[in-house]
């Protein structure tokens, strides 16, 4: 008896017919990949973007994401890439919410970010707790500040940055970020801001905080590094997903109207939520697994996983899987392989979903063990890397 029914009670009258339940799951799961395969083509069209090949011909060592297609796209990298090529200074601003423990998928962000520091960039890191109080994703600025400090941060500095190059500040600790703001609101329009990030003026219940956080903190926290105080406009680049172009829209508009150059962007593809119901997200916590997860809890959503393989494991060693909507592949590809031979084993049917979870488990319990490890050192380290320089050259 196959494995998948193994618990099926079988009878001449409900035996299950196998065959026709393979191609039913075939089938729903090549849509879900024809979806997937034209999701980021579209949006690269629609936002004018251009793809990162011509990037990754030239460079003498592009970063795994590039090589593998997982940073597929790009707005206005070119001076990015001259003050790489040259030596000169640039920056890279990543930011995120501290909401909850960091998960793989806000991983795969920082391990492009430390290919960036490599290569010459100092990184900012903005940990926007004010967003989490605003939007409802904490219950008070005191819980998303000790979330960033107990959690976020340590899990940052353990992933191997340099202090001397990277600047993590929490927005409600570093005010003048709010001054920034400020400085950069004559550059706004309400009907701007309201047109780029999709709000009808019309509509009834806005908190009015997220839009001075979505416009001018956002802003100021991406454009910062062009201030005196860090030496002046250079190439800014900009990691974001997809979904977050029009900061970076807006962002460009400002630059040029403040003098500075405008940022970069850059874009990675989602990294799939083990649910298989959209990106890895905290907010979905079956969907993630997080850097603080104990092996037992690791293990237990791994196995849980969502696949891209099919129930009837002949029918996948005959048709194969489809690597493009499966969880465990990329988790997989994007942390612990340095290739795609987990996608062609996975297409070919050489490997079996059961096996390849098992080798996630081992992969992910191994990494988890190591980062989780190097925590205490890391929070010993903290004042390191918080940046405290005093924004002054806005009031001369």
């Amino acid at each position: 008896m196959n494995m998948y029914f193994q618990d099926f009670k079988m009878t001449e009258n409900n035996k299950p017919d196998l065959e026709k339940i393979a191609k039913e799951q075939h089938a729903i799961k090549l849509a879900q990949k024809e979806k997937e395969s034209n999701y980021y083509p579209e949006k690269l069209e629609e936002f004018g973007l251009k793809t990162i090949n011509r990037f990754v011909d030239f460079h003498p060592d592009p970063s795994k994401y590039m090589k593998l297609g997982i940073t597929f796209g790009h707005k206005g990298m070119e001076p990015v890439a001259e003050a790489m090529a040259n030596n000169e200074p640039w920056a890279v601003v990543s930011g995120l919410n501290p909401s909850g423990p960091l998960h793989m998928g806000h991983k795969a962000v920082f391990d492009e970010l430390l290919w960036m520091q490599k290569n010459g960039a100092d990184v900012f890191i903005p940990i926007t707790n004010d967003e989490s109080y605003v939007v409802g994703k904490t219950s008070s600025l005191a819980e998303s500040r000790r979330i960033a400090i107990e959690q976020v941060i340590p899990s940052i500095i353990a992933m191997g940055f340099k202090a001397e190059k990277t600047k993590i500040f929490i927005d409600s600790d570093y005010m003048d970020i709010y001054n920034v703001a400020m400085d950069l609101s004559p550059h706004l329009t309400l009907n701007k801001a309201f047109g780029v990030f999709g709000f009808d003026k019309s509509e009834q219940g806005e908190n009015p905080g997220t839009m001075f956080y979505r416009s001018g903190v956002q802003l100021a926290q991406i454009l910062l590094p062009q201030y005196e105080e860090f030496g002046g406009p250079k190439p800014t680049l900009i990691p974001v997903g997809i979904d977050q172009h029009p900061y970076i829209q807006l962002s460009r508009e400002v630059a040029r109207k403040k003098g500075f150059i405008p940022p970069a962007e850059l874009d990675l593809k989602f990294m799939w939520g083990l649910d298989g119901k959209g990106k890895m997200s905290a907010s979905r916590e079956e969907s993630a697994i997080f850097l603080t997860d104990s092996p037992e809890v690791a293990k237990k959503k791994l196995k849980k996983s969502y696949t891209g393989g099919n129930p009837v494991a002949d029918y996948q060693r005959q048709h194969g899987g489809i690597p493009e909507i499966c969880p465990i592949y990329t988790l997989r590809t994007y942390h612990f392989e340095s290739d795609n031979n987990v996608g062609e084993s996975c297409s070919s049917g050489e490997i079996l979903c059961g096996n390849c979870k098992n080798e996630a488990v081992e992969q992910t319990l191994d990494y988890l063990s190591d980062h989780q490890a190097k925590l205490p050192e890391a929070r010993k380290r903290i004042n390191e890397y918080i940046l405290t320089t005093p924004i002054r050259s806005i009031f001369k």
